[in-house]
């Protein structure tokens, strides 16, 4: 039964939208989506945690070029890998955070390296 409203819910949105936008999975607080050249999720991680965490992987992987918090989002924007990264994390909940990774290069979506960002900041995020 979930794999057909998976399924009904993909074709939907490809029919309805010009931007391709899939949910790809399932975890703690709801699951991820992938657009072209990003990668958004929800998580039971504290805001602070993933945002901190979002500051140290990009300063470790790249060139920090701005960052903006307040107590409920975060933006940071940064160079990685010749490409532009902007990462956004939003406190939906007091639990609940979301996470948006978006990478570009050369003005052409460079999904894989959002998909390894992202993973990274969820992975040292306590």
């Amino acid at each position: 039964m979930v794999m057909i409203k998976s399924f009904i819910l993909i074709a939907i949105s490809l029919l309805l939208s010009g931007c391709v936008m899939m949910l790809v999975g399932a975890g703690a607080a709801g699951g991820y989506a992938m657009g072209k050249d990003y990668i958004q999720g929800e998580s039971d991680k504290n805001f602070d945690s993933v945002y901190g965490a979002a500051v140290e992987i990009t300063e470790i992987m790249g060139i920090l070029e701005s960052k903006f918090r307040n107590p409920s989002i975060g933006k940071i924007r940064a160079k990685v890998e010749n490409s532009s990264l902007e990462i956004v994390v939003e406190r939906l909940t007091r639990q609940t955070v979301r996470l948006k990774v978006k990478s570009r290069k050369n003005l052409m979506p460079n999904i894989e390296l959002a998909q390894k960002v992202y993973n990274k900041i969820l992975q040292s995020a306590r």
